[in-house]
This record gives structure tokens, C-alpha cells and sequence, in this order.
């Protein structure tokens, strides 16, 4: 194995891949956003980019959760020959404040670096070079976006470098990513890419198609119809564009036309104001009936519509809409129906099947992953009844009433469980999609499909780091799954075709436009108007 070497680096244990060495030197030459599939090496380009500006200033490398960021720290430390500092909120500012003058690398979560800069304990000045692992993260209120706009303006030697196996699926959304951490350029690699196919192991993905049961549709259609009577109500308030077929989307939207309704008329707003956001919220509960009872199940559906009645029948704390929901005999229809049968969505069926045949077969690890937190114990419930399995739900940090979030400590110490076969099967919600230092597994399965690409890269990329891998995606027909399966398809193909050339150049905000206002833009005779947002 050809190896690499630099007066910083320590060891010559590191492999001198040319695919990493090109990205690398690319990022020196500007600011660039890396997107390359997980498992191939983005922390190694980061470090051959560290050794070569070390001489230029200080360093920061930022990941989003505590235990990325500790893994980074632990292999830089390992790897690299300088003072390293890491550090997360649960330093104390006082004791952070010193720690930024004293070291060449800082290795910390973005949530502690916005902090440290807007209270005046550290300016990125002298910093020489600055690192956003899972970079798709900068949008919206993300402390990357401010930490992105700060480096721009205060930097002597600017160079900013993303990096990320998702970026996003449309030219505006990966231009508005660049523009706030400062990036003019775009590198991204797939196994097509003739320097990274040698390293490339290939990932079959499999689609199981699984028939909704008849009491399902029956349960589904009756809510439906209580679905299509609550948009009706929002529709002829021009809330929504149409009555019926309505997506969660709109839903969405039209909570948030309502909620600007309510600030522009308080503290005079009209009671019909009150009564349609009950309305939407309803409607909202409506929806996630459907999806939870077409994709997931009889059971799921009971276990949620079991906590609606018990905050309904709670006396003063329980909501509005909860409340109208368990009166309403549509509803009540529904919840009859579910209660009187027991066939069940066949998913959970298959799924024991499906692992059941792959252990035999010789699979050793598995990630399967659930929406729903309810779903995932179900799961981990059955899994433990076939001989060879040995599952482990995993969740994240909030709780839910009866069901307690993981902390950190307890998350780390499964995965380490996980990694030395203690438990061969890791069910998963959302957390287990990034930012933790999950190893990689022969088999991902997902319960349902996702609708974003991101996060179907994203948990694909748990399998098919070291040997070939294998994904299976459980689908119900004639449900909601088949519309987010076709969506996040569709989505991920829209970012490779925007990548076809492997290298994208963005214009970024010259000076003058990085001190104005962010709410203002910048028109053609030079003046600078203020953008207001409007209904």
C-alpha cells in the first residue's frame, strides 16, 4: 500500500489514494465544497488540507454532534503532529476562552463556536482555514450559517471547506449553501468517477413491495373523509388551493399563513382565526392517521390515536383538537375499526422473514430503520424471537411521554456493543442517519421509504464501506411510501445530473453584501432595499 507523508504527520499508516489527493488540492486552491460517498475518506482530505495551512494560522474543524466531533478529535490526535484542542458546551465558557489562543487545531460542535463569537470570546481572524463536516447541515437558523458569514468578513486568510454525501438536490439550494460558508467551488466524486471506482463497493438495493391489507384501506378511506371535511373548511377560507388530495405540505403551509394571520391581527384577532388553526391542526393529526396506519400498521395507528384520548380526557391541559378528534364520530369509526381487527400491515411480517433468510445466508450486521419510535420496539419485540438475532433499539436524546430518549453515554456504549457483536441487529430512528460513528453493517433496511434524498444517502451509506453492502427498501402499495420512494429517487438524481461535470463554480457575496442586513438585497443602481416577506 503506498502510503503518504508531511513533516506534520505522524505515522505513515495513511493511504495515499489519488482521489483524495486531487480533492485535496483542489480545496487548497479555493474554498470548496467536498461531496463524496460516505465511507471514502472525506476526514483524511480534511487533514491533508490541515497539514498544509498548518504554517498559515489556526485551524477549526466543526461536526454536528458531540460524539462526531470526538471522533475527529481522537483521529487527528492520532494522525497529526500539533496542539489540539477540542471542546463542546459541556465546557464552561470561561475555560473555552483561554483554549482558543492556546492551540493550531480546534475541534468542536458549531452550536459552541456561535456562542464563543457572538459573546466576543473568540473572532476567527487568524484562522487559516475552517471545516463544516456534514455541510448540507448550513441552512435556516444552524449555527453554520453565522459562523459561515463571520469567517467571510473578519478572515486575513480565508478558505473555507465543506464537506458531505448529500448536499441537497437543487442548483439554488447547494448555491445558497456556498454562499454562507463562503464556498466558490464544488467537488463531487460517485462510483462512476474513474480515480474513486477502484475503492467503490458496490451497494445492491432492492425494493419489497408489500399489499395494504383490506381493514387498513377501510380504516384509511374513513379518514379520508374526515381529512377531506377539515380541508374543506380551510379551503373556502382560501387557506388552501384545493379541497381534496391535499399533501402535508400544504397542510404545512397553510398552518403558517394562518399563524401570520394571527400576528398581524393579535391582540384583535377574529375567533374564526382561532378556530381554523384548530382546524389545520386537526387536519395535520388527520394526515399523520393515514400515513402511520397505511405504513406501519394497525397497531401504530391504535398506540397513537391511545395517546389523542388520553390528552382529550384530560381536563384543562388537554388541546382543542384532540379533544374535537375523540368526539367525532368519524374518528371513533376509524378507531372501531382498528380495535375489531387483527390482520395487521404485513411489513413487520416480512421483515422478520427477510432477516431471518439473510442470517441464515451468512449477513452478520444489520441497521434497520423506523420513523417511529413505537415501531422500532415493535420490531426490536419480534426480532428477538428468532434464534440468531440479537437487536437493540436505538433512539435519540428527547423523550416522549413513556418512552425516554438515550443519552449520549448510552447511545456510545450501544453502538461499541453494536461494533463488537454483542448485538448483530441495530433498529434505528432518524438518529442513526449522521453524526455518530455508526460501523458499517452488511444489510440497511428501511421500514418505509423517505421522501429526501439526503436522508436516503445518508442511510444507504451505512453499508458498503469495507465489502459489498445491501439495501432494502419496504414499500406498501397504493400508500404514501410509493410517492416518497419516487420522491427521494427523483431528488437524488437531480443532484447527480447537477454534478455530471464533477466541479461546480459559485459566485460569492462581495464585501459591501456581507455587511448588509441579511434581509436585504442589493439592486442594480447600488442602493439596497429591504426585503419584507408577505402572506
Amino acid at each position: 500500500m503506498k502510503t503518504f507523508s508531511h513533516k506534520f504527520l505522524k505515522g505513515d499508516e495513511l493511504e495515499d489514494r489519488q482521489y483524495q489527493s486531487n480533492i485535496s488540492k483542489a480545496c487548497l486552491d479555493q474554498s470548496t465544497l467536498v461531496i463524496l460517498p460516505t465511507g471514502m475518506g472525506k476526514t483524511v482530505i480534511a487533514l491533508r488540507v490541515i497539514l498544509e495551512r498548518l504554517d498559515a494560522g489556526q485551524i477549526l474543524l466543526m461536526a454536528p454532534t458531540r460524539p462526531l466531533a470526538e471522533q475527529h478529535y481522537e483521529f487527528f490526535s492520532k494522525f497529526l503532529d500539533a496542539e489540539i484542542n477540542f471542546f463542546t458546551g459541556a465546557i464552561s465558557p470561561e475555560v473555552r476562552e483561554p483554549l482558543w489562543k492556546s492551540a493550531n487545531v480546534i475541534v468542536a460542535t458549531p452550536q459552541v463556536v456561535s456562542k464563543d463569537i457572538e459573546n466576543g470570546r473568540t473572532s476567527l481572524d487568524n484562522f487559516s482555514l475552517v471545516i463544516f463536516d456534514e455541510a448540507h447541515r448550513a441552512a435556516g437558523n444552524y449555527a453554520y450559517v453565522p459562523i459561515g458569514h463571520h469567517y467571510q468578513k473578519v478572515a486575513k486568510h480565508h478558505l473555507s471547506v465543506g464537506m458531505t454525501a448529500s448536499p441537497g438536490s437543487s442548483k439554488s439550494e447547494i448555491i445558497r449553501l456556498c454562499r454562507d460558508l463562503g464556498i466558490s467551488s464544488v467537488e463531487n466524486r460517485d462510483e462512476s468517477d474513474p480515480d474513486v471506482v477502484a475503492y467503490i463497493q458496490p451497494i445492491k438495493t432492492r425494493w419489497v413491495k408489500v399489499g395494504m391489507p383490506a381493514s387498513v384501506k377501510h380504516i384509511a378511506n374513513q379518514l379520508r373523509s374526515l381529512q377531506d371535511y377539515l380541508c374543506g373548511k380551510l379551503y373556502k377560507q382560501g387557506f388552501l388551493d384545493r379541497p381534496r388530495k391535499v399533501s402535508t405540505t400544504m397542510l404545512l403551509k397553510a398552518g403558517k399563513n394562518l399563524q401570520a394571520k394571527y400576528m398581524q391581527t393579535k391582540p384583535n384577532t377574529p375567533p374564526q382565526i382561532f378556530n381554523l388553526m384548530t382546524t389545520q391542526a386537526m387536519a395535520m393529526k388527520v394526515a399523520h392517521s393515514i400515513l402511520t396506519v397505511e405504513t406501519q400498521g394497525i397497531t401504530q395507528f391504535i398506540d397513537y390515536t391511545s395517546r389523542i384520548e388520553k390528552d382529550a380526557n384530560t381536563k384543562k391541559k388537554g388541546s382543542r383538537a384532540n379533544k374535537w378528534l375523540y368526539s367525532n364520530p368519524d374518528w371513533k369509526i376509524a378507531v372501531k375499526i382498528a380495535k375489531s381487527n387483527t390482520t395487521d400491515n404485513p411489513k413487520l411480517e416480512n421483515l422478520i422473514e427477510l432477516i431471518d433468510l439473510q442470517i441464515q445466508s451468512g449477513a452478520s450486521k444489520f441497521i434497520v430503520f423506523a420513523e417511529i419510535r413505537h415501531t422500532a420496539s415493535l420490531i426490536v419485540e419480534e426480532l428477538s424471537k428468532l434464534p440468531k438475532a440479537k437487536p437493540v433499539r436505538f433512539v435519540g436524546q428527547g423523550s416522549r411521554e413513556g418512552d425516554k430518549g438515550m443519552t449520549q453515554k448510552q447511545q456510545k456504549e450501544i453502538l461499541n456493543r453494536f461494533r463488537e457483536g454483542e448485538f448483530n441487529i441495530l433498529v434505528a430512528t432518524s438518529v442513526g442517519e449522521e453524526g455518530l460513528d455508526i460501523p458499517s453493517t452488511d444489510i440497511v433496511i428501511f421500514y418505509e421509504p423517505v421522501s429526501s434524498a439526503i436522508r436516503l444517502i445518508q442511510r444507504r451509506g451505512r453499508t458498503g464501506r469495507n465489502r459489498p453492502g445491501e439495501v432494502f427498501i419496504f414499500v406498501t402499495k397504493e400508500s404514501r411510501d410509493e410517492a416518497a420512494l419516487w420522491s427521494s429517487r427523483g431528488k437524488e438524481q437531480k443532484m447527480h445530473d447537477l454534478f455530471s461535470a464533477g466541479s461546480m463554480q459559485i459566485d460569492l457575496p462581495t464585501s459591501e453584501e456581507l455587511q448588509m442586513p441579511e434581509n436585504s438585497v442589493k439592486l442594480e443602481n447600488g442602493s439596497v432595499q429591504t426585503r419584507f416577506q408577505t402572506d
